[in-house]
């Protein structure tokens, strides 16, 4: 009888156990793009949230409508609306100078803060803390100060043993700088927070001014840049587990091995659209060989990669899916919601999982 009891009492705590692992939290990303159900030209927006509520935008370029935008959570609301705004670079592409209305990228209308930019107008709307690296903190603070709203502040910080922490939400937009360390965004009201990190990356951080009208770097030359200091990638360490090396605009370079080994990234975010970026054989490369994460979401295509929500075929995310062999490539496809434990596990539109025995001819997005 004993041992009956004894084997009882076992079943139930695996089924326990399983089904506290069922019921963990997860982390939304939410794919905010030109066209519901698709992945298209101009698509680099993602909204991110954390089970604690910290709400997290990256890039919201020229897919997101400004502050406005239905898609995006209700400042107004006492949770807040966008907690914080990452941004790796200031280029047009990525704080927005015109509207993108169709996948191709070919219908624009402008911002209703043109001059000034998208990230900036959602920034002070939602009171969003706008973390970036190198000297672009005066870059972001100027563009805040020329948008109607709350005068930018820098943002707080509270250093609790080895952890620098800021406090969301807010009521006035703040700029903070992560010169290659570690912010903790932690929500009101709850012991654990999000852990943002900034890295490397290659690519390029000037802000041109050009006939978008985004910046006027004041005393430079017609036809050259303004330093914007150096072009960021991130970490993002979320309190269910998920952690996220998301790689911005860059080249191929050997150092997200290193920060593989360190954070131990389950979940990329790589870019890949082949001239401004790495193409989609080095991002392949860098998630397979460098990165090595339980999943992959490909971004900054700069191409029409997705019809009725299929993978169309001779793309460059075609080809990436089909050169990844060791990570589930999930498709960000617009206003379908990922949803990620804290083991990088992503449900979501999938390309197919890419073991090396998967069959890479399924490019259709579940």
């Amino acid at each position: 009888m004993k041992a009956r009891w004894d084997v009882l009492l076992c079943c139930a705590l695996v089924l326990g156990s399983w089904g506290s692992l069922a019921q963990a939290p997860s982390v939304t990303i939410t794919p905010l793009g030109s066209v519901r159900g698709e992945f298209c030209v101009g698509d680099r927006a993602l909204l991110f949230e954390d089970p604690t509520g910290v709400r997290i935008l990256t890039a919201p370029g020229r897919t997101v409508n400004g502050s406005r935008d239905p898609r995006l959570p209700n400042p107004a609301d006492p949770a807040g609306g966008v907690h914080v705004l990452l941004i790796d670079h200031p280029h047009s592409d990525h704080i927005g100078d015109v509207f993108f209305s169709n996948c191709a990228g070919t219908t624009t209308s402008p911002f209703r803060f043109p001059l000034n930019g998208n990230a900036p107008e959602i920034a002070s709307a939602h009171n969003s803390a706008v973390l970036v690296g190198g000297e672009q903190s005066t870059f972001f603070t100027q563009k805040l100060k020329d948008v109607p709203g709350p005068a930018p502040v820098s943002c707080p910080v509270t250093v609790s043993g080895a952890d620098n922490i800021t406090t969301v939400p807010r009521t006035s937009p703040c700029v903070g700088t992560i010169r290659g360390g570690t912010l903790t965004v932690i929500n009101s009201g709850q012991t654990k927070g999000v852990k943002i990190t900034t890295i490397p990356a290659y690519h390029s951080a000037g802000a041109t001014d050009g006939p978008s009208g985004i910046v006027d770097p004041p005393g430079v030359a017609p036809g050259l840049t303004g330093y914007q200091g150096t072009e960021s990638g991130y970490i993002i360490r979320f309190t269910n587990g998920l952690t996220v090396l998301w790689t911005g605009d860059s080249g191929l370079i050997g150092d997200w091995a290193t920060q593989s080994r360190f954070y131990r990234p389950n979940l990329a975010i790589v870019h890949m659209d082949g001239l401004f970026t790495m193409g989609p054989d080095e991002a392949a490369f860098a998630v397979d060989q460098l990165i090595k994460p339980r999943t992959v979401i490909p971004e900054h295509a700069n191409q029409v990669s997705t019809s009725g929500g299929v993978v169309v075929a001779g793309t460059r995310l075609d080809r990436f899916i089909t050169q990844v062999h060791h990570a589930k490539v999930v498709v960000p496809v617009s206003g379908k919601t990922i949803s990620c434990d804290g083991e990088g596990n992503c449900d979501g539109s999938s390309g197919g999982d890419n073991d090396d025995d998967h069959d890479h001819g399924d490019k259709q997005s579940h």
